[in-house]
């Protein structure tokens, strides 16, 4: 490949400073700027914070996000996952933050595990699904996992099996038993996403197999979740939706990367008694989502390590947790006029 060209200001090895043109960074990746463009609007990767009308510089470690998304997808990853490896990879995010849903006020590295939760896991459970995703086998970990969410429910499997094993199976975390990682594994990061892959995805499968929770009577109040926009992490927001199913509480998704707009119409519509919204980067918490949500809605919680310390708007909770989600989820619910007004034998909470 031919050389970059490189655009005069910032300063040399500085690998933050956005001294790259469009045209040079597509040309190193192959691709046309157009695609480039593309990318950015559609994964969030790339220069953050661009302005309309204004020429977009590259960093080194914009290129090094970029090219590892590329690599990836041709390795057969699906384009959303690869974008969100390579944005965790290069911009200091924990990927494992994810396996903790509700998690604000700094994610997973600023937030202790819950009393009895993952230091409590079932060794031989825990290392056999992890074993299952080194060898790729997502079939033998959604039979795992079916078998710990019928005997121990949603948010005890999450805490004890999921979260565990998400975290040993991330990149850089050591082998399947925990030690430090073989020399066969190499420094490759393929050599482990690959198996970070399947997990997530058994895990997705798993929670989206429970059964279906009993229709919520037409008063109930409903609990919305939703991601950001340009958030693409859902595998929180999936567990957080089967624990409120287990324990009777009616909730809704929108899914990922849902448009404030989307948001504020859907909330609106339908009057929750809370809105959860998760953020697993600072780039997708936006704070004036958050404002605008509060006349709409009975309570909003801040989820994610997105948010980080930032002071949330007056009224807005943040949760830390499953277990403390699903509780502050409950809570709205039973202060909703809707639940206070209604006699039902649904089964109490």
């Amino acid at each position: 490949m031919g050389p970059m060209t490189r655009h005069t200001g910032g300063e040399a090895g500085d690998s933050s400073a956005p001294v790259w043109t469009a045209a040079a960074v597509a040309r190193r990746l192959g691709v046309s700027p157009a695609t480039l463009r593309s990318w950015g609007a559609r994964y969030g990767v790339g220069p953050p914070g661009h302005q309309a009308g204004r020429y977009r510089r590259y960093s080194s470690v914009d290129v090094a996000e970029l090219d590892m998304m590329r690599r990836l997808h041709g390795q057969g990853v699906p384009m959303a996952t690869a974008a969100s490896i390579a944005r965790d990879r290069h911009r200091g995010a924990d990927p494992r933050a994810e396996s903790d849903p509700g998690t604000a006020g700094g994610g997973r590295a600023g937030t202790e595990p819950e009393p009895g939760s993952a230091d409590d896991a079932p060794p031989d459970e825990v290392g056999a699904l992890v074993r299952a995703a080194r060898r790729l086998d997502g079939d033998a970990a959604v039979r795992a996992l079916q078998d710990n969410f019928a005997r121990r429910g949603v948010v005890e499997t999450w805490d004890q099996v999921c979260r565990p094993a998400l975290a040993r199976t991330a990149f850089g975390a050591g082998s399947a038993d925990g030690a430090a990682p073989t020399k066969d594994e190499g420094p490759d990061p393929t050599a482990t996403i690959d198996a970070e892959c399947v997990l997530v995805w058994a895990v997705t499968t798993s929670l989206r197999r429970l059964p279906a929770p009993p229709p919520a009577p037409p008063d109930a109040g409903l609990v919305l979740l939703a991601c950001g926009e340009r958030e693409l992490h859902t595998l929180a927001m999936d567990a957080l939706l089967a624990a409120l199913d287990e324990k009777h509480v009616a909730a809704r998704t929108l899914g990922p990367s849902v448009p404030t707009a989307a948001l504020l119409h859907a909330s609106d519509q339908i009057r929750p008694a809370a809105v959860f919204v998760w953020a697993q980067v600072p780039g997708t918490a936006h704070l004036d989502v958050l404002r605008d949500l509060r006349p709409h809605s009975g309570a909003v919680v801040a989820a994610g390590p997105g948010w980080g310390p930032r002071a949330l708007p007056g009224g807005v909770r943040p949760a830390h947790g499953l277990v403390e989600a699903v509780d502050l989820a409950r809570r709205a619910v039973h202060a909703s006029p809707a639940h206070r007004g209604q006699v039902t034998s649904r089964p109490s909470l």
